[in-house]
């Protein structure tokens, strides 16, 4: 079993960081840290994985709903708020899509396409909240993923204030096969939400990834992907030797070698349903 110290980084595929960028960061709060050639790396201020997007060019596929990333207020009229923006920036921002808000699975949220075709949601858990135990179950994903909210000072003039990156999505064939995989082969926890959702994490964080059963789904590419930190290169190496004798048994539908960058060791690859995961240095 691999033992990551963390999930550490969220990573999406655009067509154009120029369009998809500023929906990013003057929509949902994030703040650029980096940027690369082809790539640009985010942070929401109060969430503890970064976010990189990377550009995949007016040839990139249109990606489906079940592949999205959320952010998270604190109040349901900061949804009805989020809804009113968007709308009204619709034009500016390309966006498509925008849902009204509406409940599922305990969530009050509304939904936007960005124009690289990414689904992304604005979600509130406040109903859920008001019961004693309703940040408590499957992990504690649906109590607030913030020590101190940030003020509205910091996100004005919209109405709403996106206080962290809490989730992104991923699809599934079987999760009893994925949830087996995500707990034995990667070290995450993976939490039966309902029959066909799994809240997948590490244990020492609250943000998550939404695994869904779907009866058909999309496969992406490489720049579609999580990544899960470890100690030091020499685990990589020790995980890429694992995976490369025993990854066929373990449901590994693919394995690429390691690469070293920079001081840091990485390796990808693929799980039972063709979702991709890093491994990597910290």
């Amino acid at each position: 079993m691999i033992r990551p110290l963390s999930l550490s980084e969220a990573h999406m595929e655009c067509r154009s960081l120029a369009d998809t960028v500023p929906v990013l960061t003057d929509l949902l709060a994030f703040e650029k840290v980096a940027q690369a050639p082809g790539s640009v790396t985010l942070r929401h201020p109060n969430t503890g994985w970064t976010f990189v997007v990377h550009e995949g060019g007016p040839d990139a596929p249109d990606k489906q709903r079940h592949n999205h990333y959320g952010v998270r207020v604190i109040g349901k009229e900061e949804i009805n708020a989020a809804y009113a923006y968007l709308e009204a920036h619709r034009d500016e921002f390309g966006l498509t899509e925008i849902t009204p808000p509406a409940f599922s699975h305990g969530s009050y949220s509304v939904y936007f396409t960005e124009p690289g075709t990414n689904s992304l949601e604005i979600e509130c858990y406040a109903d859920v909240l008001r019961k004693e135990s309703g940040g408590a179950r499957v992990g504690g994903v649906r109590a607030n993923h913030w020590t101190e909210p940030l003020a509205a000072d910091r996100f004005p003039g919209r109405g709403y204030v996106p206080q962290a990156l809490t989730h992104g999505t991923l699809a599934c064939a079987d999760v009893a096969v994925s949830g087996e995989f995500y707990r034995e082969v990667l070290g995450l926890e993976a939490h039966r939400a309902y029959d066909r959702i799994l809240y997948v994490k590490h244990p020492d964080a609250k943000h998550y990834i939404v695994c869904g059963m779907r009866p058909q789904f999309n496969r992406y590419s490489r720049d579609f992907r999580f990544t899960l930190a470890v100690e030091s290169a020499e685990e990589v190496d020790a995980a890429h030797r694992w995976l490369a004798d025993r990854g066929a048994d373990l449901g590994v539908t693919d394995l690429d070698d390691v690469t070293h960058d920079d001081g840091r060791a990485s390796l990808l690859l693929s799980d039972p349903d063709g979702n991709w995961w890093e491994i990597a240095s910290r």
